[in-house]
């Protein structure tokens, strides 16, 4: 054998070592207010709230005037996990809230969780943002 794959070979298990599992929970992930551009009325950016939600594939349902609940539940090797959004809207701002999640290495002492759920609320966050026209 070559001498360099004899030296990955060596070097392989450390950096397996500082590698983060899979799992590991990373910082919370809060999206900022989305401010709605002028001239949209609240029932655009109810549907623009919705339309993303259901992009991201969260099974959506109204809590009340202003504020819808999404939920999305994936099946992976280690059982199924899910994570809940609360998204209250009116015609000037957007907020995206994490309310819940399952299987998802919440800690609310610390403010961590699994980068799934980051990514999640990263991706709604842009559909909004896109679906507002607010960039």
């Amino acid at each position: 054998m070559s001498k360099k794959i004899i030296s990955l070979f060596a070097v392989l298990p450390f950096v397996l070592l500082l590698t983060p599992p899979a799992h590991a929970a990373a910082p919370m992930y809060i999206p900022a207010p989305i401010e709605v551009p002028a001239g949209k009325s609240v029932e655009e950016v109810k549907r623009s709230v919705r339309k993303a939600l259901f992009d991201e594939e969260f099974q959506t349902r109204e809590i009340g005037p202003g504020e819808v609940q999404g939920k999305r539940t994936k099946s992976g090797k280690n059982g199924a996990y899910s994570a809940v959004v609360s998204v209250t809207y009116d015609s000037r701002t957007v907020r995206i809230v994490y309310k819940d999640s399952e299987n998802l290495s919440y800690d609310s002492k610390n403010q961590t969780i699994h980068g799934t759920y980051n990514r999640w609320a990263r991706n709604i966050e842009k559909r909004v943002r896109r679906n507002l026209g607010a960039y």
